[in-house]
């Protein structure tokens, strides 16, 4: 399952630009001889030579600590998406009152390629947790680099007058590591951690905790939270706003997780009843782009996985 999911998160990334509110579904077939399957082996040397290490091994033994490359094809590819993104947002500042950018996490404003280094792109929630910064009640240390291009353009919108918010698919209980890896740590509020000790974790060496140096999101009460990061609830947590027909409103009557597109644009509705104009809104995953309540879209590289 896991080598089709990458497969065709392949075919359908493309170059990373800026997309319209429409997109095609994901059309998968079925092959018909070998020849028409990319060798899963092959696939993950040529997303290593993407991601310019091309020779690092797999696993808690391989080359999931190396710094990512920025002189890499992905990152060339993202600053670009960025550098796009950042023209078009200096164009409408001040255009209107209350502007506000959203932006998705994992692998929009977080590069998570060192965990398909560690997993050998086989998502397991558990290691995941490790690298995102929260095991149980204990906290492991921030693993995720920023984004190529992303931490200027962020940085310029917020000072150009935007308000920043993140909406991820992360759950509510990795809230606070969240924000701990988006933004430096003693600004958010929490103790500053250097070097974590992952003896206990998995993890075959120790490295610098991560934070990435967003700006702290803009200050919004929701749920039990009262910031710009939105993470997602647990079924039988979500909030008011979502709990309409057009969002979330049948999984909450079903007692099922919400859907992601439902979910992040019903969360960008809400955002913009409070009196802003979602300017931009950023992600890796058309499903963070689908739905509707933002002025323009924008579309970064990720040929790792598929989230519909």
């Amino acid at each position: 399952m896991l080598a089709v999911v990458v497969a065709v998160a392949m075919t359908l990334v493309g170059a990373g630009v800026a997309i319209g509110s429409s997109v095609n579904a994901i059309h998968i077939f079925t092959p018909k001889s070998e020849s028409q399957v990319t060798n899963i082996d092959i696939l993950r040397s040529e997303l290593k030579a993407y991601y310019g290490d091309p020779t690092a091994g797999t696993g808690p033994n391989g080359g999931w600590s190396h710094d990512l490359n920025m002189d890499s094809n992905y990152a060339r590819e993202a600053s670009g998406v960025a550098a796009q993104a950042g023209a078009y947002l200096a164009a409408q500042a001040g255009k209107g009152s209350m502007q506000a950018i959203v932006l998705d996490v994992d692998d929009t404003t977080l590069t998570t390629f060192n965990y398909e280094l560690f997993s050998n792109w086989d998502y397991n929630p558990g290691t995941n947790a490790i690298f995102v910064g929260l095991t149980g009640s204990t906290f492991t240390g921030n693993l995720f680099p920023a984004t190529p291009g992303m931490l200027d353009l962020v940085w310029n919108a917020y000072d150009a007058g935007y308000a920043v918010f993140f909406i991820t698919g992360r759950g509510d209980s990795q809230h606070a590591a969240t924000i701990a890896n988006l933004v430096d740590d003693v600004a958010a509020g929490y103790s500053d951690i250097v070097t974590v000790d992952h003896t206990l974790t998995g993890l075959n060496t120790d490295v610098p905790e991560i934070d990435a140096g967003y700006p702290v999101p803009t200050a919004v009460e929701h749920g039990s939270f009262v910031d710009g990061l939105f993470t997602k609830p647990s079924v039988g947590n979500y909030p008011d706003y979502l709990d309409t027909p057009e969002f979330c409103g049948q999984a909450i009557a079903d007692g099922k997780s919400c859907a992601t597109i439902a979910y992040k644009s019903g969360t960008r509705a809400y955002i913009e009843s409070l009196g802003y104009d979602i300017v931009a809104s950023f992600g890796d995953q058309f499903s963070d782009l689908l739905g509707g309540y933002a002025d323009k879209t924008f579309k970064m590289p990720n040929p790792n996985y598929y989230l519909p």
